[in-house]
């Protein structure tokens, strides 16, 4: 099953057992701040794995994220939510890390494998870590109006025909959303 958008429920049991561990099926996983906090800053800023494990302390000021995208280059500078930056803050302060550090030491491989333990344990399937990002991007088509554009922003996608196919978005949801419509007077 490909990568996919996360209901709020599997969200949580996901945190649950990032937080807490868990010994199932064989499995032993202990529990991981740093996986927690990598998650939690995809399901809150829809940013790609490779750009938040590459974030330094430093790129988090005054309420801001600002980085330059991995993958396109792009330039992410906007206000992020005041209790998502004072967890990222306690997360550094805990493990002294400075300014100019990077805020995680861990790579996608290994995020990868937590998830892949956590996907067997909790039964979800279609979970990666693209599917903060996608959760994030749903979350927020879904709290807005369904906006794809402020959406497609968020993201730093080149377009909306791109945010539509993340989002799931099909030729047959349109037609049938037109075909069902209408307002007469």
């Amino acid at each position: 099953m490909k990568t996919r958008a996360l209901k709020f429920d599997e969200l949580e049991t996901i945190f649950l057992l990032i937080k807490s561990g868990v010994r199932k099926n064989g499995i032993r996983l202990k529990a991981n701040p740093q996986i927690h906090l990598i998650c939690l800053i995809q399901l809150n800023t829809g940013l790609r794995i490779g750009d938040v494990l590459n974030l330094k302390v430093s790129d988090f000021v005054d309420g801001k994220l600002s980085i330059q995208e991995q993958k396109t280059g792009k330039i992410q500078n906007r206000n992020i939510n005041y209790e998502v930056i004072k967890i990222v803050e306690a997360y550094c302060k805990k493990h002294f890390l400075r300014r100019n550090d990077n805020i995680f030491n861990i790579s996608v491989r290994w995020v990868q494998k937590i998830l892949k333990k956590i996907s067997i344990c909790a039964s979800i399937e279609g979970l990666s870590t693209h599917s903060f990002r996608k959760s994030y991007a749903h979350i927020q088509y879904t709290n807005n109006k369904h906006n794809i554009e402020l959406v497609r922003r968020l993201l730093n996608h080149s377009s909306v025909a791109v945010t539509q196919k993340y989002l799931g978005i099909t030729d047959h949801d349109v037609n049938t959303a037109s075909e069902g419509f209408k307002v007469i007077f």
